[in-house]
Parts: structure tokens; sequence; C-alpha cells
């Protein structure tokens, strides 16, 4: 019989072919072999003569529901260090874009430069700072993200974001929704082109919307692990509600704190726009101004939220914080040396 070869790109044209965001795993493009083995004995590929490259499987099945590998293993069989997927895990390998990746980078093992303290580590049973929830076998992909996708319209946000779930944390939430190539404006996130190549995932070609001026979908979802961290002016877990409004934050605002809106020596928006290279923050009007150029004129609708300061996977400083001075393309970690650069971007104390 055949030696079982590596998972190759032949076997995943249609990913490295322009399937998108949440839109590979679903639909025509869920292919059930790539994940799963019907009797955990394969040694040789589907095609009559035994050819076809197929994943390998994990040294300890049989696995549950007819895996090929225990969950992180499997995914990381194509999300790590390979060219026809998005790379997800450590080192800057594989397929990331020149800008670094929009989620920046998962850890395990405690090893550097991607410390567990850097981000989401893979197999920690340690609960969700600022909240309960854990996962006692570890934490694995399929606690955010759904594997087998969504059905319906990206446009009307039946497809949420990247296939995360639409509830983190067994808390129940309507997802994160997304436009592609036409912003809609009533979805949470733009992703500005489906044609951008190995860049499909670079900080530039995602934007990010506010249908609800009063709330973060980002920021709720999540809310679902991280529970005490996220919220509005109206919630007691985030400021002091019978204070003057906006006033006396218990932690720093995840929805309807617009930058600038207090003044004095909160955040400022002249600061903001002043920088040419800006973190990301939700605008309800589509207008994020041109990276690269000081912003002439930003509206005054602009609100910071989790997306703002941390990568969601991680990256390589503690807490996944973008180190981002604004001056200079900032990529995964940002271009700063401290977290300082970060408060800079909207701050003026210092």
């Amino acid at each position: 019989m055949r030696k079982l070869l590596l998972v190759g790109i032949a076997a995943f044209a249609l990913l490295a072919g322009g399937a998108i965001a949440g839109d590979y795993h679903t639909g025509a493009s869920l292919n059930c072999a790539e994940c799963h083995v019907m009797h955990y004995s394969q040694t040789h590929g589907y095609n009559s003569d035994g050819s076809g490259i197929t994943t390998p499987l994990g040294g300890s099945g049989p696995y549950h529901f007819l895996l090929r590998n225990e969950i992180n293993a499997l995914c990381l069989s194509c999300h790590d260090n390979q060219t026809y997927a998005p790379d997800v895990l450590a080192a800057n390998g594989g397929n990331v874009p020149t800008n670094g990746r929009q989620a920046g980078a998962l850890n395990r093992d405690n090893t550097a430069p991607y410390y567990d303290a850097t981000g989401h580590t893979l197999g920690s049973t340690d609960a969700a700072p600022g909240g309960t929830w854990s996962n006692a076998d570890g934490l694995n992909c399929i606690n955010c993200h759904q594997q087998h996708g969504y059905g319906g319209s990206v446009a009307v946000g039946n497809n949420p974001y990247r296939n995360l779930l639409y509830s983190a944390g067994g808390t129940a939430g309507p997802g994160v929704s997304y436009s592609v190539g036409t912003n809609v404006l009533t979805t949470d996130v733009f992703e500005t082109s489906a044609g951008y190549g190995g860049d499909h995932y670079d900080i530039q070609n995602v934007a990010f919307n506010e249908p609800d001026e009063t709330a973060s979908a980002y920021g709720a979802w999540c809310q679902g692990c991280h529970t005490n961290f996220h919220g509005s002016s109206a919630d007691a877990n985030m400021r002091n509600t019978t204070a003057a409004t906006q006033e006396e934050w218990y932690r720093h605002p995840t929805a309807d704190a617009q930058i600038g809106f207090v003044g004095g020596g909160h955040s400022n928006l002249g600061v903001y726009s002043a920088h040419a290279y800006r973190v990301h923050v939700m605008s309800p009007t589509g207008d994020w101004g041109t990276w690269g150029t000081a912003w002439t004129g930003a509206p005054a609708d602009l609100t910071p939220s989790c997306m703002s300061c941390h990568k969601a996977h991680g990256n390589q400083n503690a807490f996944g914080i973008i180190w981002a001075t604004g001056a200079a393309n900032w990529g995964e970690n940002g271009d700063g040396t401290t977290y300082k650069d970060l408060c800079g971007q909207c701050h003026v104390q210092g």
C-alpha cells in the first residue's frame, strides 16, 4: 500500500484559488475527506489507482466523530506553515500576509517569541480572563470557529465572519456579520477585496463598521468568554453609571465611546487622525480615511473596540497588544517598542 502523503496544494486548489474568509469549509468547499476518515485505516488516496493527496492520520486514533486527528492537530495540519491555507500559529511562515494577519497568531508550548502570555493558548485549561469559561480538555479551534461553516448569504450575516460561532463561551449571540468587496453598513466587518490573494488576511484588507452606535458585535462576541471586559457606558461592569455621561470608566470601553467625545484628559480625535497608520476603529459611515496618510476632517463618530488594541489570536506582545506608533506600517505586532505607543494613538497624557 502506498505510504500516506502529507496534505498538499493539489488537495486544496479551491482554497488557494480564491475561497475567502468564512467561505471555506462551507457549501461547495466543505470537503468531508479533508477532516474525516471512515475506518481510521487509510493508506492511499481516493483515485482509482490509489493516488491522490490526503490529510495524514494521527497516531493515537481512532478519534471521535471519525476525525483524522485530534482537533487542534487536525486544524493545524493545514493552518500551520502551509502555503495553501492561512497560517494561524506562532512563527511567521506559510501563508502570512506581508502586513500581518488580521487575527494574529495563536500560541502553544510557551515557546519564544510566542509565550503563553501573548494571546490565546491552544490546549489551555485556564478560565478566560475576565470570565469563568474554560475547556477542561484544553482550548481548541472549534471553541471559536464553526468547522462546517454556515449556509445563507454573507450580505445578510447568515454566514458569520471567518466561520466564527454564533455564540462564544456558550453565550447566545447574533454572530459577527461581514460583507466583501462592496460595503454593507449593516454588517459588522468589511473586507475591502475578495481578490486580495495571499494578502487577503492583511490588516489593510479589513475594516470595521458600526451598525449600532451603542454596541459592538465584535465586542459582544468576545464577551461570551471574557465577560467583564466588555460593554458600553450603560453597563455597571464598565463605568460608574451614576456619574456624568461617559465619565468614570472602570474598564476601557468597547462600545459607544467615540474618540474625543469627552475631551480634556481623555481620548483626542485630533491625535488619532494625525497618525498616518491608525489602529482599527468602528465607523458607522464606512469612512476610515486613507491608510498611510494623516486624516484631515475625520468624522466624530469613530469608536474603538477589542480589535483596536488586541489581535484576536495573539501576537508576540503580552496580551496580543498591538504596539503601534501610528508613524509606520505596523503589521502584526506593531512598529513600536512599548505598549504606550498604542495608548498614544488616541490619548495625550505623557
